[in-house]
C-alpha cells in the first residue's frame, strides 16, 4: 500500500484536529463562543466556535500586527465581501466577519468529516468513480472561488474534507481579491499557509505572481494523491520538494490511464497552458452522490460527518476543557461518550522548567489497554485529569548486565564496572563513584512527586538492544548530552544495553508496571502496538525540533498513526539483491533494472550451472515475508485497509494475488530454502558456503556473509529488488528501528533534547556510519559505510519504492507467513489469501497484551 508520510496537511478543518484554547485565547469572537484551536498559521489563528444557537462554526482570527496594515484592512473587507456571495454547498459558506474593527475576523460554516488525507490512509486509495467525482465536484468549488475574483492558495490532501455526497472545501478562499494581486506586500495568504510544498504550484515556491491556475495545478497533485497515496512530486532525486515541483516532472506512472491525461494537463509547469477548473470537470465528467465512494469508506465518512462535536485531544501543557466550556450538542444529537482517562501532558517547550520531584521508588500500577473511543454528537464534559502515577525521579532500575552511563549536564559518571570521572563546570575533576542501583520497592499507591532533593541522583533512563550502537558511541553521545541540555542540569543519564532475546515483551512489561525507561529503542512494527497502550509520547507537536522534515515519506509514514507521530526514526530495512559478481559475469548478465529481464537472467543463472546441485540462481527462504510484501505491492495489491478501529484483510485482491504467484515463482529457485524463516541464520551460512548468485535479504545479511566468509567480500555487490517498470524499483516495506519517549516519564523535555541531538546531522551520520544502519533521511549519502553495497542499494530503493506495513495495534507477519506456507504447499493463492484475511481481521485491531 502507498506511503502517506510526505503529506503535511497544516490545518484540519475536521474536529479530530481539534486542541483547548490557550490562556491568550478569546473565550468569544463576536457572537461566537469559542471552543478550541483547529489551526495556526503565519496570518490567522483558527477555532471552532459554537453560534448562539449551538450550531458549530469555524472563526478565523487575523493576526493583530496585519490589521494595523490599512492596506491590508481594505483588500480584506474587499475579499469577504466577495466570499460572501459563494453558494455552497462544494465550499463554507461566510456567516458573518469583522471588516473594520480593532481585530479582523470572520466566521464561516463548519464542514465537518475526515479529511482526503485521513481517508485514503485509513481506507486505501480512491478507485477511478471516486477520482473522477472527487475531480469534478472539486473543480467546480474552485471555479465558484474564481468567478467571486478570489482562490484557494492551499489546497492539498488536508484541506479536502469528504461528504457521504462528494468532497467539500473548507476554506473560502479569502486570499487574493483580483488576479495577481497579493494580500500582502510578501504575498501572505490568509489562513493557515500550505506547509505541502509538494501541493504547492512552480508559480508558488518560485514567489512569482499567483492566480486561480495554481489552484489548478494544486488539484492535480492532490488527484494523484488519492490515486497513488503520494504526491507526484514526492518521490525522486534528492531535491526538495519544492525544486522537485518548480522543475522536475511528475510521477504519474500509478495513476489510472483515463485521468491520466487530464493529470498530467494540470500539472503543466506553465500557468496560461492549464485547463480551466470548468475544463476539469467537464472532462472529468464524475458524479458526486450517495455512491461516489466505497461502501465502507462512504459508511465511515457519515459516521464522521454526523458528529461535528469530537473531544478535543490537550495540547502539551494544557488542560482538558471544564465541563461548562463545552457547546452543548445541536438538537437531536445524540448523547456524549463516556469521557475517558486523559494522560498527563508534557509542557511545551516555550514553558518554564516544572519543579523536579523528589527521589521515590516506582509506584505506577500497571495500566489497561484503553478501550476505542467512541465518537459522540456532543463533547463530553472534561473534568480534571485523573492522576497519573509517576515513576520517582530518584527510581533505581535493574542494572543490565553491561553497566550503565551515566551523564549529568554539570557531571559525567560512567559506572558499572568501568572508568569514574566526573566534568564539573567549576573544573573540579575529582573522581565520583557511581551510586549502586538499590532493588524498587513495591507500592500499590500513586505518588505525586514533590520538589527536588539536594543531592538526589536524578536519572533519564535509556534502554538499546545490545549491538544496535556501540557502547563507546553511547558515552559520547551522553557526554554531549550533558554539555547541551538547558532541561537536564542536574540529571544523569542511564544507559542499558538489554539483550535482544525478550527484549520486546520485558519492555512493554517494565513500560505497563512503571518501572520502564524514559527513552527506549522499540521495533518499528511494534511501535503501533505502544501507542495503542498509551506507552509511548506524543511527539507531533514537537517536531520542529526534530529532522522529520527530510523523513523518507515511508519511513515517516511508518512512525506516523492516526496523523500523530509516535517516535524518531533511527535505522531503516528494507529487502534488496546481494549477488555475486563473479557468478554473474560467468552466466553472461548484468544487474537488471526490470523484473522482465531480472526474470529473464535468473532463468540465464539457473541454465548456466544446471549441473551443479548446490548451486542456486537465487536463493529465497519461504517464510521471507518482507519479499512476499515486496511481490504484493509491486503487483499493484495491498495487506490490509483499516475501517474505523477494525482492520480488513485485501490480500485476495487481484494484485495481492499475482504477487503472491510471483514470490512463488521467485522462492522455486531453492527449493531446499521453503522451510527457512525470514532473517534466518540458515540463509547466512548457506550464502556464505558459495554457489549461491544472488539472495534477497535486508542490508545485514553482507556484513554477517563476509564475517563468516571474508573471500567473499570483493566479489559480492547489491542491487534494488528490480520493478516492473524499468529504472525504477519495487515497492519494499520498511522494518526498521526507532527511540521512544516514555508517555509516563518525569523527565520529557530532557528526553526530547536527547532525541533532537541524535536527529542533528553529525549524530546522524555518526549512527548510521558506526552502527552501520541504513539512514531514515536523505542527506547522508557520504555517512553510508562504503564497504556494505546492500546499504547503498537501500538507499536507492527506500526513497522510491519504500511502502510503510500497516500500522495496526495488533500487527504482526502472520497473515503474509500464512499466505507464504499455504502458497507454497500448493495452494491456490487466492484460497489462501483467505485464511491470511482471517488472521488481519482477528487480530491487527486488537492490542494483543
Amino acid at each position: 500500500m502507498a506511503d502517506f508520510g510526505t503529506v503535511h496537511t497544516g490545518e484540519r478543518n475536521g474536529v479530530s484536529a481539534m486542541r483547548p484554547l490557550h490562556d491568550e485565547d478569546p473565550s468569544s469572537v463576536g457572537a461566537y463562543r469559542l471552543v478550541g484551536r483547529l489551526g495556526e498559521g503565519t496570518t490567522a489563528r483558527t477555532y471552532l466556535g459554537a453560534a448562539p444557537d449551538d450550531a458549530p462554526v469555524v472563526v478565523r482570527v487575523i493576526r493583530a500586527d496585519l490589521g494595523r496594515d490599512p492596506g491590508f484592512r481594505a483588500r480584506f473587507g474587499e475579499e469577504v465581501d466577495a466570499a460572501r456571495r459563494l453558494p455552497g454547498p462544494g465550499t463554507a459558506v461566510v456567516l458573518d466577519a469583522d471588516t473594520t474593527g480593532r481585530q479582523l475576523w470572520y466566521a464561516t460554516t463548519h464542514v465537518p468529516g475526515p479529511t482526503l488525507a485521513e481517508t485514503v490512509r485509513r481506507h486505501g486509495l480512491l478507485p477511478g468513480h471516486s477520482l473522477r467525482a472527487l475531480a469534478g465536484e472539486l473543480a467546480t468549488s474552485l471555479g465558484l472561488l474564481h468567478a467571486a475574483g478570489l482562490y484557494h492558495g492551499r489546497l492539498d490532501p488536508g484541506a479536502v474534507l469528504l461528504d457521504p455526497n462528494g468532497p467539500r472545501l473548507p476554506h473560502v478562499g479569502i486570499a487574493h481579491a483580483s488576479l495577481g494581486s497579493s494580500v500582502t506586500a510578501d504575498g501572505v495568504v490568509i489562513g493557515t499557509v500550505l506547509d505541502s510544498p509538494g501541493f504547492r504550484s512552480p508559480e508558488q515556491v518560485r514567489d512569482l505572481t499567483v492566480g486561480p491556475a495554481s489552484d489548478v495545478f494544486s488539484l492535480g497533485s492532490v488527484l494523484v494523491f488519492a490515486a497513488t497515496g503520494a504526491g507526484p512530486f514526492d518521490r525522486g532525486d534528492e531535491r526538495s520538494p519544492a525544486d522537485r515541483v518548480a522543475e522536475g516532472e511528475p510521477e504519474l506512472g500509478d495513476v489510472p490511464a483515463s485521468l491520466r491525461d487530464l493529470i498530467a494537463a494540470c500539472l503543466v509547469k506553465d500557468p496560461d497552458r492549464r485547463p480551466s477548473p470548468e475544463e476539469v470537470a467537464r472532462v472529468a465528467a464524475g458524479t458526486p452522490g450517495p455512491s461516489w465512494l466505497p461502501a465502507a469508506t462512504a459508511t465511515w465518512v457519515a459516521e464522521r460527518v454526523a458528529n461535528p462535536w469530537e473531544p478535543p485531544e490537550p495540547m502539551p501543557g494544557s488542560e482538558p476543557y471544564a465541563a461548562d466550556t463545552v457547546p452543548a450538542p445541536p438538537p437531536g444529537a445524540t448523547p456524549p461518550a463516556e469521557p475517558e482517562p486523559t494522560p498527563a501532558t508534557v509542557p511545551s517547550p516555550a514553558a518554564p522548567p516544572v519543579p523536579e520531584p523528589e527521589p521515590a521508588p516506582p509506584t505506577t500500577p500497571a495500566r489497561t489497554h484503553r478501550a476505542p473511543r467512541t465518537e459522540s454528537a456532543a463533547p463530553p464534559a472534561g473534568g480534571e485529569p485523573p492522576t497519573r502515577a509517576h515513576r520517582a525521579a530518584g527510581s533505581s532500575r535493574a542494572k543490565s548486565r553491561r553497566g550503565f552511563l551515566a551523564v549529568a549536564a554539570g557531571a559525567a559518571v560512567l559506572g558499572g564496572g568501568g572508568a569514574a570521572w566526573a566534568l564539573s563546570r567549576g573544573g573540579d575533576k575529582t573522581p565520583k563513584a557511581a551510586p549502586k542501583p538499590s532493588a524498587p520497592a513495591p507500592s500499590s499507591t500513586a505518588r505525586t512527586p514533590g520538589p527536588a532533593v539536594p543531592g538526589a541522583v536524578r536519572e533519564l533512563t535509556v534502554w538499546t538492544t545490545e549491538s544496535l550502537v556501540p557502547a563507546a558511541l553511547l558515552g559520547e553521545l551522553g557526554l554531549e548530552f550533558g554539555k547541551m541540555s538547558t532541561t537536564g542540569s542536574g540529571l544523569r543519564i542511564g544507559s542499558r544495553v538489554q539483550p535482544r532475546a525478550g527484549y520486546t515483551q520485558a519492555l512493554e512489561q517494565a513500560l505497563r508496571a512503571g518501572r520502564g525507561p524514559d527513552v527506549f529503542e522499540l521495533d518499528l512494527l511494534a511501535l503501533a502496538r505502544f501507542k495503542a497502550a498509551d506507552l509511548v509520547m506524543d511527539l507531533t507537536p514537537l517536531q520542529s525540533r526534530f529532522d522529520g522534515g527530510s523523513w523518507f515519506p515511508a519511513v515517516r509514514a511508518a512512525v506516523t498513526s492516526g496523523g500523530r507521530i509516535m517516535a524518531l526514526p533511527l535505522g531503516a530495512g528494507v529487502p534488496v539483491v546481494l549477488y555475486d559478481k563473479g557468478l554473474f559475469q560467468a552466466a553472461q548478465v548484468g544487474v537488471p533494472t526490470d523484473r522482465v529481464t531480472w526474470v529473464a537472467d535468473l532463468e540465464k543463472l539457473r541454465q548456466a550451472n544446471a549441473t551443479n546441485p548446490d548451486y542456486r540462481a537465487l536463493y529465497v527462504p519461504g517464510g521471507a515475508w518482507p519479499v512476499l510484501a515486496s511481490c504484493v505491492w509491486e503487483d499493484d495489491g495491498t495487506i490490509a485497509v483499516q475501517e474505523g478501529d477494525a482492520w480488513r484483510g485485501t490480500l485476495d485482491l487481484p494484485g495481492s494475488v499475482e504477487g503472491a504467484r510471483f514470490f512463488r515463482h521467485l522462492q522455486s529457485y531453492a527449493p531446499d530454502a521453503v522451510g527457512a524463516g525470514n532473517d534466518d541464520p540458515a540463509t547466512t551460512a548457506r550464502v556464505a558456503k558459495g554457489g549461491v548468485a544472488s539472495v534477497i535479504a535486508d542490508a545485514s545479511l553482507y556484513d554477517a556473509v563476509v564475517a563468516a566468509n571474508p573471500a567473499l567480500r570483493p566479489v559480492l555487490g547489491a542491487f534494488a529488488i528490480p520493478g516492473r517498470t524499468a529504472g525504477k524499483p519495487a515497492a519494499v516495506g520498511v522494518r526498521g528501528t526507532v527511540l521512544a519517549v516514555s508517555a509516563a516519564s518525569l523527565f520529557k523535555e530532557a528526553a526530547i533534547d536527547l532525541l533532537s541531538l541524535v536527529a542533528t546531522d553529525r549524530w546522524r551520520a555518526r549512527i548510521a556510519t558506526e552502527a552501520r544502519l541504513v539512514p531514515v533521511r536523505s542527506g547522508l549519502d557520504r555517512a553510508v559505510p562504503s564497504d556494505n553495497p546492500m546499504i547503498q542499494a537501500a538507499l536507492s530503493a527506500l526513497p522510491v519504492g519504500g511502502r510503510a506495513y500497516p500500522v495496526a495495534p495488533g500487527w504482526s507477519e502472520r497473515p503474509l507467513t500464512e499466505l507464504s506456507r499455504q502458497t507454497l504447499a500448493g495452494t491456490d493463492p487466492l484460497a489462501a489469501a483467505a485464511a491470511a484475511n482471517t488472521i488481519v481481521a482477528r487480530e491487527f485491531g486488537v492490542d494483543p497484551t
